[in-house]
């Protein structure tokens, strides 16, 4: 399994969860996240402190998955400008979804 991991604009998230639950993407994970790359670095403005708004998506997804779905969140997210975001395919060792436990103390 891989697990893909973009860093995207807020304003692409609705066109972007709709292309992934299209393509039969079976869950994502969406958390809010604040950074700066390089467009920020080339800049001659001093910008000490500076972060930009993004979100991050997660996807875990079959491997011979992948590229399509690298491809759908580029071409859902991206505008071909700087700051558009970055996106990361990591090997998936391994997943287990949390069930129900029979721990007494929960």
């Amino acid at each position: 399994m891989k697990l893909i991991s973009a860093v995207v604009r807020p304003k692409y998230l609705p066109r972007l969860t709709t292309a992934l639950r299209r393509a039969n993407v079976p869950g994502v994970t969406v958390v809010k996240a604040q950074g700066f790359g390089r467009e920020q670095l080339d800049s001659d403005v001093e910008l000490v402190g500076f972060l930009t708004e993004r979100l991050k998506i997660e996807v875990a997804v079959e491997d011979d998955q992948a590229e399509r779905i690298v491809k759908i969140i580029n071409d859902n997210a991206g505008t071909g400008r700087d700051g558009d975001g970055i996106i990361f395919v990591w090997d998936l060792a391994y997943m287990k979804r949390i069930e129900r436990g029979t721990d007494p103390g929960v």
